[in-house]
């Protein structure tokens, strides 16, 4: 299902077309609040792309779910607890949390980890920028899908072919803009650049845009970045005026690139059961508490099969999908295996998440899913 996200039209012929004049010299293109400037990680010296992930205490956003006992919901707590017991024989995993109908009937740590612990959350937050986007749009701050991000970031498409400058907004929620990229090998080649935003952008295209699926952190990072132009608002304070605030999560640190924008999809540090919110956002279609932060139908599209041609898996935007057996199961999945899975037919949301502090994991929880956890559900 391909939601179409149209313009209204407009009487005046001014308004036709976006203002592509950068702001004045001494007026920035958007602002940066006092607490993500509390939170924005200490830029390295020589920059570095990714962080070395430490361990920050949470600040309070985890709290506000509500406890429930899992037989009461339909769950065996036997495979809960078989579940628990398969991820503490693993020394890199940090925690799970079930949610079934919006309640929190399982919590386990592991490793020294606990509830008081945020982490980077690492590509998990991808899929967080994905709902930004809807809400973006649905206040009129983008025009639609099909907008181009040149319009939104015209300084830096300023010398860029006409080709790159049709990229949409759409594309590289779908990793399908075509640049030239290696997934964690071209992170540091760009680190090494002066502007790293400009370096994505002055990427060869290895495939027309639109045409094929190739994962790049680039292309989210230059999503957050004309989400910030498009709002007036660093990612970070938009993400939390938009998403987070309303929903009592407040972000532990934000790293920044050289040029000041916050990370696009990475480098957001959060506590697990400020993952599971998100997961009963996803669940839940974009409503907390009665409050509709982002459409429905946004949540819809974003979680659905856009590209299928995507390894084992389905993409939607910024939304890696399973589908075994016929099922749906959504995953928020970020580097080493911080996952966020929602699974609709069961009202259900599991997180799991991984020390890649001291580790180099490459978890995938699917099988503990689809299998251990399953087992014990009453539909």
């Amino acid at each position: 299902m391909l939601l179409l996200y149209a313009l209204v039209a407009c009487s005046d012929p001014e308004l036709d077309e976006p203002d592509r004049r950068p702001p004045p010299e001494d007026e920035p293109a958007f602002q940066t609040g006092a607490f993500c400037e509390s939170i924005a990680s200490p830029l390295e010296d020589p920059p570095s792309f990714y962080e070395s992930n430490p361990t920050l205490p949470d600040t309070g956003g985890g709290g506000g779910l509500v406890a429930g006992d899992p037989a009461a919901h339909g769950v065996d707590p036997a495979a809960l607890e078989r579940a628990a017991e398969e991820l503490a024989a693993l020394p890199f995993t940090w925690s799970l949390l079930v949610l079934r109908d919006g309640a929190l009937i399982f919590e386990r740590y592991f490793n020294g980890s606990s509830a008081d612990d945020s982490n980077n959350v690492h590509s998990s937050s991808k899929s967080m920028l994905a709902l930004l986007v809807g809400a973006a749009i649905d206040r009129g701050d983008i025009r639609g899908l099909d907008q181009p991000v040149s319009e939104l970031l015209p300084e830096l498409f300023a010398e860029a072919s006409e080709e790159k400058r049709a990229i949409t907004v759409q594309q590289l929620l779908t990793m399908s803009a075509g640049f030239r990229w290696t997934e964690d090998v071209s992170e540091y080649q760009l680190e090494r650049e002066e502007d790293w935003l400009q370096a994505i952008v002055d990427l060869p295209l290895s495939t027309p845009p639109g045409q094929a699926f190739n994962y790049s952190t680039s292309q989210s990072h230059l999503m957050g970045a004309a989400l910030a132009h498009a709002t007036g608002l660093s990612l970070c304070d938009f993400a939390h005026e938009a998403l987070f605030d309303p929903m009592g999560i407040g972000a532990e640190r934000w790293g920044r690139d050289p040029q000041g924008y916050f990370s696009g999809g990475y480098n957001l540090y959060m506590s697990p059961r400020e993952l599971a919110k998100f997961g009963q956002l996803v669940l839940d279609r974009g409503a907390w508490e009665g409050r509709q932060l982002v459409p429905a139908s946004w949540v819809d599209d974003a979680v659905d099969e856009h590209m299928v041609d995507a390894g084992l898996y389905y993409y939607g935007y910024y939304f890696w999908l399973w589908r075994p057996g016929g099922e749906e199961i959504n995953i928020a999945w970020g580097y080493g295996g911080q996952l966020v899975y929602t699974l609709p037919a069961y009202d259900m949301v599991v997180v799991i998440t991984t020390n890649t502090r001291d580790y180099d994991p490459d978890y995938d929880g699917g099988p503990l899913v689809w299998g251990t956890l399953l087992e014990g559900v009453s539909e």
